[in-house]
């Protein structure tokens, strides 16, 4: 038989894990943004942007065993990896600069400082998304304490 409060706290859970990823996404921003002025060439390539891909966190319910797709529970989100973008790198011809090739040619990181700027207003907006569940969540657990406490 299992704990007659077990997973009471799961949301919490669930909301850090929220939290957590969208902290990372910030992170792969900040580097994005801190290595926009690189450069390279053919031969030595400048930073490519990266960006992260999340996958949902899936639990196992021992309870619902039996009943199809009912065995999993949401536990969350994560990083599943992080990309580099493929697209072409920006060029400019500019042959006295050291980074040039043989043809005069630079090429610059291919971030762009408006797409960084719109990841940021969506990572602030998941931030706040996840704090407004955790204070509804909170809420939630201290009128049912409450409603205990009654009776």
């Amino acid at each position: 038989m299992t704990e007659p409060l077990s997973g009471m706290f799961h949301g919490f859970d669930i909301i850090g894990s929220g939290l957590k990823a969208e902290q990372q996404r910030a992170e792969v921003v900040a580097a994005n943004l801190a290595n926009i002025a690189s450069t390279g060439n053919k031969h030595h390539e400048p930073y490519r942007r990266k960006s992260v891909v999340f996958a949902e966190v899936l639990d196992q319910a021992s309870s619902l065993h039996g009943i199809d797709g009912a065995d999993q529970l949401a536990g969350g989100v994560r990083v599943a990896k992080v990309v580099e973008d493929r697209s072409q790198f920006p060029k400019f011809m500019e042959p006295g600069n050291p980074q040039a090739d043989e043809d005069g040619w630079v090429w610059t990181s291919n971030v762009d400082v408006f797409k960084e700027l719109v990841d940021m207003s969506a990572i602030e907006r998941s931030h706040e998304a996840n704090l407004a569940a955790l204070r509804v969540y909170r809420g939630m657990l201290q009128a049912t304490v409450t409603n205990i406490g009654r009776s």
